[in-house]
């Protein structure tokens, strides 16, 4: 999805897509990068947290240190190595000392993966790698991350795939083409979806009313109103008997029967019953639940290991989720226990050792004790 401007704390937020070698900042030029302090020890780039301070937006490390001082009009967390920043409306990636490896020029652009991004250059999209080199001389109306080396891509109305060079590997002839995953891509054929090989090989023949991409070796498809899972070879392995179904993440998938949701093993055996008015997806082991407007968690077995008395709750992560009481935000660890008291506005999950949370005005960041590391202002 092409990143585009929004409100400040949900900018920083909502790249929980929130993902960031050498701590410092730059003056703007390619290799430009001075260090913020001269006593900052190398880190990661992915473990650098994004702030916003004086109407501008940089990088802490994990023990809430600036490593790149506020500068960008946006900026995302770093993935695989560059960051994408905005400055005067052009977008650009820095490296973990703030240099710009790729100087501002484009309008939109996405995060990068694996070693390519996509940039908008006029009303068209092209790839680039890492070093800002073009991928191929192809001008494509939209494209895909590459997954399983190969790319879908829509030119003149069609979706077909290119390769990690830019050639065309699968000529456009989809109505829509989305990922490969388990040697599979999923396409779309008039309102049929089916699924081709990377050699563009019907694999599994278009008559779903809907599906999904391959997770855990299984696909959630929609057949005469119901939902079930087919394997890699086609064969529907769970029949269609839901009235709404998710993927299976960590080998559990969420589905529903008149009007509750539970949750199925990758051999569609019921683990978790009907009961819930709500469920997520699990991550780290537990899932969100709800019932009558309160929220919860549940492990793979089922057992409400965070009772649903919470107005909201977001995932687990270093062990700790938070959660809502009726007007504050704490944090509670995998037995339920309150380990850090609601004392927070606005409160999000761990990453890479830091959460970000806002009180008393301001944005600020905690670590697993709760303890502030950064805030953009004084907070008494």
């Amino acid at each position: 999805m092409d990143i585009r401007n929004r409100n400040c704390f949900g900018r920083i937020a909502a790249v929980v897509m929130v993902l960031l070698m050498f701590a410092g900042c730059s003056d703007g030029s390619p290799g430009g990068g001075d260090s913020a302090s001269s006593s900052l020890r190398p880190v990661a780039a992915e473990s650098l947290q994004v702030i916003y301070q004086d109407d501008a937006f940089g990088y802490i490390t994990p023990e809430g240190d600036v490593a790149i001082r506020p500068k960008f009009d946006i900026a995302y967390i770093f993935r695989d190595g560059l960051a994408p920043v905005r400055v005067d409306e052009k977008w650009g990636y820095i490296d973990s000392t703030g240099s710009y490896v790729i100087e501002p020029q484009y309008s939109q652009v996405t995060p990068f993966k694996k070693g390519f991004a996509r940039v908008h250059v006029g009303d068209k999209q092209m790839y680039i790698r890492k070093d800002g080199s073009q991928v191929g001389e192809l001008l494509v109306d939209f494209g895909y991350h590459f997954s399983e080396g190969q790319a879908f891509v829509k030119m003149n109305g069609k979706y077909g795939t290119i390769d990690t060079t830019g050639s065309i590997v699968i000529e456009p002839q989809y109505d829509q083409g989305y990922f490969f995953s388990y040697g599979l891509g999923l396409v779309r054929v008039g309102d049929r979806y089916g699924y081709i090989n990377r050699e563009g090989e019907n694999v599994v023949e278009p008559v779903y009313t809907e599906a999904d991409n391959f997770w855990g070796s299984r696909a959630k498809v929609l057949i005469d109103g119901k939902w079930g899972f087919i394997d890699t070879t086609g064969t529907m392995v769970i029949e269609p008997r839901f009235d709404d179904a998710w993927s299976f993440i960590e080998k559990r998938a969420r589905v529903k029967r008149d009007g509750k949701w539970g949750y199925i093993d990758t051999t569609g055996t019921l683990v978790i019953a009907y009961r819930y008015d709500v469920a997520e997806n699990f991550s780290g082991g537990y899932a969100r639940v709800s019932n009558r407007g309160k929220w919860g968690f549940v492990d793979k077995d089922g057992q409400e290991v965070v009772p649903l008395v919470y107005t909201d709750v977001k995932p687990f992560s270093n062990g700790l989720a938070p959660v809502k009481t009726a007007l504050r935000w704490g944090y509670v660890d995998t037995t339920g226990t309150m380990v850090i008291e609601p004392r927070f506005v606005q409160a999000e999950s761990f990453h890479k050792g830091l959460a970000k949370v806002s009180l008393k005005g301001a944005q600020a960041y905690i670590d697993p004790s709760g303890r502030i590391v950064w805030s953009e202002k004084p907070i008494q």
